[in-house]
């Protein structure tokens, strides 16, 4: 099991460097972080219920992703595609693999404190390099950093769970 956890953290790691350094990551990480954290998950509360978990959390996505579609063609005035000017795959590959491991509610609370935190590093290295606009924003690095900080204090602390 603890081989399983460092495996995902050295994989939420690369996915936070390849992101941050070159604003891409490898479509290839996002098949292997689901799985390893889909066993997490499965090794923890067995398939039915690690599926139902993941269903919601996808659900959850769908939804958020059909709102921001929704709002940018209004805005537009045009039907847009969200991943070509808005959102990268590998934010959505991303978001789609913690829906594996993370329960519903965890799950909504990650992904609403994640962009949170992006947002305000997003606002303060715009302040410090005093760049009025950085169209490429390292949202999966961001959120992998994340989770990585979570899940390795969630394993190293009796009083905090996170799944």
């Amino acid at each position: 099991m603890v081989l399983l956890l460092i495996m995902v953290v050295f994989c939420l790691v690369f996915i936070c460097y390849q992101d941050w350094l070159y604003r891409a990551v490898y479509w290839l990480c996002f098949p292997i972080l689901t799985v390893l954290l889909f066993i997490l998950k499965y090794n923890s509360l067995g398939l039915e219920e690690s599926i139902i978990h993941a269903s919601y959390g996808l659900a959850f996505l769908t939804f958020q992703l059909a709102i921001l579609w929704t709002y940018f063609s209004i805005r537009k005035g045009k039907l847009i595609n969200l991943t070509k000017d808005y959102l990268g795959w590998g934010d959505v590959l991303f978001l789609v693999a913690i829906a594996f491991y993370l329960s519903p509610g965890n799950y909504i609370v990650f992904y609403v404190i994640s962009l949170i935190v992006v947002l305000l590093y997003t606002l303060l290295t715009g302040l410090l390099t005093h760049k009025t606009r950085n169209p490429h924003i390292p949202l999966a690095g961001l959120q992998a950093a994340l989770l990585a900080l979570l899940m390795m204090v969630a394993q190293f602390s009796s009083k905090f769970t996170f799944r």
